[in-house]
């Protein structure tokens, strides 16, 4: 299998966009209105299969990558448990974190398991039954106020060094063919033309993220038939000027003419049209890391 072909639900290129900023809140709001986000449905949006060519993609160039890690990892634990999560698959994760990138730190400060394809998909960091065309990546400024957010006295000397945000997905079973993952590659995404900056609310933080707009150009990649060795890792944000980054400004919302933004990998998921009536729907889990090189 060389490529398939499926539809996407991208942002849909409101004018409200023009008038009043995108946003999502995980809090109440007060008029009952979570979101203003909309998306509009693009058909025949191809996707080209990875699985001969793994090697050919780096996190650096495409912003994404897939790397197959022989260690230890926890199979069989309770995913649906916070807390084994956290003391049981943590760990697992920076040992794969480490053995890729070498003399890092890692400092782990989300996750998001999705046990099955229906769950319904409201959040925008889900990447449920919405196929929304996101990018949980995070602008310059957003991306040093993580490392803020979760340093806090270290981060001056930490912003001083190399930073990333980088998301650890993986399948909790395999092959998958249900709503496999799916990544624009960067180099075909154009900042000022496709993304959105929109307003992620929490009751501690309010973040800012990317939406996507569609574009032709959009070149989209996935792996077939992935295994619960093979780990997607996914560049959300990076403070180093020469690797995966979009060149273009983004002042009107970080008020700041010189600054770039070092952003990640477009990804969602999608319908896969090969796969067989009675597969699996999908389960996995996605960790969000910081990773702070010496």
């Amino acid at each position: 299998m060389n490529e398939v072909t499926s539809r996407l639900n991208y942002t849909a290129p409101l004018d409200l966009y023009l008038r009043e900023k995108p946003f999502y809140s995980n809090v109440p709001a007060p008029n009952g209105v979570q979101s203003n986000q909309k998306v509009q449905t693009y058909e025949d949006i191809v996707f080209h299969d990875i699985r001969r060519n793994i090697g050919r993609f780096n996190i650096d160039d495409q912003g994404f990558e897939v790397i197959e890690y022989a260690g230890k990892i926890p199979q069989d634990g309770e995913f649906d448990s916070d807390i084994w999560v956290r003391s049981s698959y943590y760990p697992a994760v920076e040992r794969v974190l480490k053995e890729r990138f070498g003399d890092v730190d890692v400092l782990i400060f989300d996750h998001t398991t999705a046990n099955h394809f229906e769950r319904g998909g409201a959040h925008p960091n889900s990447h449920g039954n919405r196929v929304y065309v996101h990018t949980p990546v995070y602008s310059a400024l957003d991306g040093a106020n993580r490392v803020r957010l979760h340093t806090s006295e270290e981060a001056a000397r930490l912003l001083k060094q190399r930073c990333q945000i980088i998301n650890v997905w993986r399948p909790l079973f395999g092959p998958l063919e249900n709503s496999p993952l799916t990544f624009c590659d960067y180099k075909t995404v154009d900042i000022d033309r496709d993304y959105l900056a929109a307003d992620l609310i929490f009751p501690h933080y309010i973040g800012e993220q990317y939406l996507v707009k569609h574009h032709p150009n959009h070149r989209w990649h996935f792996l077939s038939n992935q295994r619960p060795e093979e780990f997607t890792l996914m560049k959300c944000w990076d403070n180093k000027p020469d690797v995966a980054r979009c060149a273009a400004t983004i002042a009107h919302y970080l008020q700041c003419a010189d600054q770039k933004s070092h952003v990640g990998v477009t990804h969602t998921s999608f319908s896969n049209p090969n796969a067989s009536r009675n597969a699996r729907l999908r389960e996995s889990i996605e960790v969000r890391c910081l990773v702070f090189h010496k």
